[in-house]
């Protein structure tokens, strides 16, 4: 039995761009912050004879999704992303293994990228 309703969902993009920033560093924890969604429009394709009666006023509210999505959760919506261990990485070098493990990270930018710092611990 088909669906009483239904519409096919055309996005433009067809593949819409989320785009996050970083906002915080911890051992455990990188926190970051809904930047910008890239979403020109969403429009319904009625599929089915009941979808084509109601097909304008759906599309009406459909042209007004990309803006609430985007007052919603631009610039509002942070995320803390766990990190499964502290950064770092352990070397073995000639059977001896050395573990390399950073402190007190810190988050900054590099020629437009994302740079982590802070202080090494060696051991």
């Amino acid at each position: 039995m088909d669906p009483l309703l239904d519409f096919e969902v055309v996005l433009d993009p067809q593949e819409p761009g989320v785009t996050f920033k970083a906002t915080g560093l911890t051992d455990t924890a990188l926190s970051a912050t809904l930047e910008q969604i890239v979403l020109n429009s969403v429009s319904l394709v009625p599929l089915s004879d009941a979808a084509k009666l109601v097909a304008v006023p759906a599309n009406a509210l459909a042209l007004l999704a990309p803006g609430v999505l985007k007052k919603a959760l631009e610039g509002k919506k942070s995320v803390d992303i766990p990190l499964n261990k502290p950064l770092g990485t352990d070397i073995t070098i000639k059977d001896q293994t050395v573990s390399v493990k950073l402190t007190s990270p810190e988050l900054g930018s590099h020629d437009g990228m994302l740079m982590v710092s802070g202080t090494f611990v060696v051991s």
